[in-house]
């Protein structure tokens, strides 16, 4: 375990990955059905056939929302993964800091402290940081 996490904070954390993983299986579960996201996005493209413009612009959407979440549900894994295996979790990937657990908590799937992330994302051009 973490020497900077005690061991209910470890509990803590691990529960919500875990809470925050069911969620994001069940919502694409949800979107997708029993399909992969391959299958999905053919189907999209199919049911997109008649050119509608509106309704390629929900294509689109539901696309990169499914993108989305299977990007979230990678990162929460690398995160258990992490923290189970006492991988450096809850230390920044970018100056080694340990990561305060108040951020931790809000973000269990963190890979940098508040100073790094928020430097990344000016670096990128992003005008609100998403901490």
């Amino acid at each position: 375990m973490s020497s900077a996490l005690t061991p209910g904070q470890h509990a803590l954390l691990e529960a919500a990955l875990v809470r925050r993983q069911h969620e994001l299986e069940r919502t694409l579960h949800t979107q997708l059905g029993d399909q992969d996201r391959v299958a999905h996005a053919r189907e999209q493209l199919l049911q997109d056939l008649d050119g509608e413009t509106a309704h390629e612009a929900d294509r689109e959407v539901d696309l990169a929302r499914s993108d989305r979440g299977l990007q979230a549900l990678r990162e929460i894994g690398a995160a258990l993964t992490r923290l189970r295996e006492d991988a450096d979790y809850g230390r920044c990937t970018d100056c080694g800091a340990a990561i305060p657990f108040d951020r931790l908590k809000l973000q269990p799937e963190a890979l940098r402290c508040v100073a790094c992330q928020g430097a990344l994302e000016r670096q990128a051009g992003l005008s609100t940081p998403s901490l």
